[in-house]
């Protein structure tokens, strides 16, 4: 058997860099911050779901091969899919927490659904939530309040760009993501866009991202002549993500309400705060705890085009106090919503376990 000197933080997640998503950059940062405070065994899964099951076969050996050595002083779970893996450190007497994400709580399949009953619901020690709607949703399905911690996911400082005659150049709005229905660009495009351009000509929308509603918004951009005030940038790396962000006024997250498909956090406000930008959100979801603080940002009500509109002229019609907003965003976010704070709660948390 291991000494306690041996033992280690086992953590498990099957999403993990190079593939990409926001639960692969936070899956990555609790790995790393994780790593530098406390002992650390890392399986990770890096490639789509084609594996996925291979892999959840190969982390129930390795970590049953670990704790009949002693060597697993708590079990982290990456989401809620990866619950099976739970049984045999409970059986060890050993303590487990999961990371809950919002999505994987309420993904409309009877046999998950099922899956998440048997081997997820009042099954662990801590669920660790990324905001207060997952911390709310997962009480409303019967999981004691007290095994619930809430800590939400960070950013990383971002350096000062040149940006340089931005007052002469065209107001610009920046929608950066992954494109499917919840992020709600399709809608801003049609209804919101035409809005704006009615009051103001020269503002341009940078899109970025690709998805299954990328056709969809390409369509919409072409259908309402905005192909001049509209540009798609795909997917892009974190060079050109970074480029884009100093280039904009304003960065929006127009989320819309999709049953079953929530968002969870919403890792783009922090980010956008981190490079001095100020955000204008939708009031739903997790959205509310990315931009729970009026430095970092406008919530505004979901699918209101008039609202949203206004709120964006309003904006634009005063750059520079827009850039004086994003530099207070930028302040509270490095004081208050580091990756190196939240490992510092994650390490805290699995201590308390033990």
């Amino acid at each position: 058997m291991a000494t306690d000197a041996l033992k280690s933080i086992w953590y498990i997640t099957r999403k993990f860099p190079p593939s990409r998503g926001g639960m692969q950059q936070l899956s990555h940062r609790i790995a790393t911050e994780l790593g530098v405070l406390r002992p650390l065994t890392l399986l990770r899964w890096r490639a789509g779901q084609w594996g996925l099951p291979l892999f959840v076969l190969g982390s129930l050996m390795r970590l049953g091969w670990g704790l009949m050595r002693g060597q697993v002083r708590v079990l982290l779970l990456g989401d809620p899919v990866l619950s099976l893996l739970a049984l045999p450190a409970r059986w060890a007497g050993v303590p487990v927490a999961v990371v809950v994400h919002g999505l994987d709580l309420t993904y409309p399949n009877r046999l998950y659904q099922w899956y998440l009953r048997s081997f997820f619901r009042g099954r662990m020690d801590t669920y660790i939530c990324i905001s207060r709607f997952v911390f709310d949703a997962l009480i409303a399905r019967g999981v004691d309040e007290s095994r619930c911690a809430l800590i939400h996911p960070g950013a990383s400082d971002s350096p000062m760009l040149e940006t340089g005659g931005w007052k002469d150049s065209p107001p610009a709005l920046l929608i950066l993501g992954r494109l499917v229905r919840r992020k709600g660009a399709l809608w801003f495009v049609r209804e919101v866009m035409p809005r704006v351009l009615a009051s103001r000509a020269s503002v341009r929308l940078d899109i970025v991202g690709d998805g299954p509603e990328r056709a969809a918004i390409a369509q919409a951009i072409r259908d309402a002549n905005l192909d001049e005030a509209v540009r798609l940038w795909g997917d892009v790396d974190e060079a050109n993500k970074a480029q884009r962000l100093a280039q904009c006024d304003v960065v929006l997250m127009p989320n819309i309400r999709v049953e079953g498909d929530p968002e969870g956090f919403g890792l783009v406000a922090l980010e956008a705060a981190m490079s001095r930008r100020y955000v204008v959100a939708a009031d739903l979801e997790g959205l509310r705890d990315a931009v729970a603080r009026p430095e970092l940002g406008r919530l505004l009500p979901t699918e209101d085009a008039d609202a949203w509109a206004m709120a964006i002229v309003e904006l634009l019609a005063d750059r520079q106090d827009l850039r004086a907003k994003g530099e207070a965003a930028r302040a509270y976010a490095a004081a208050h919503c580091s990756w190196r704070q939240m490992g510092r709660r994650y390490a805290e948390c699995l201590d308390a376990l033990v």
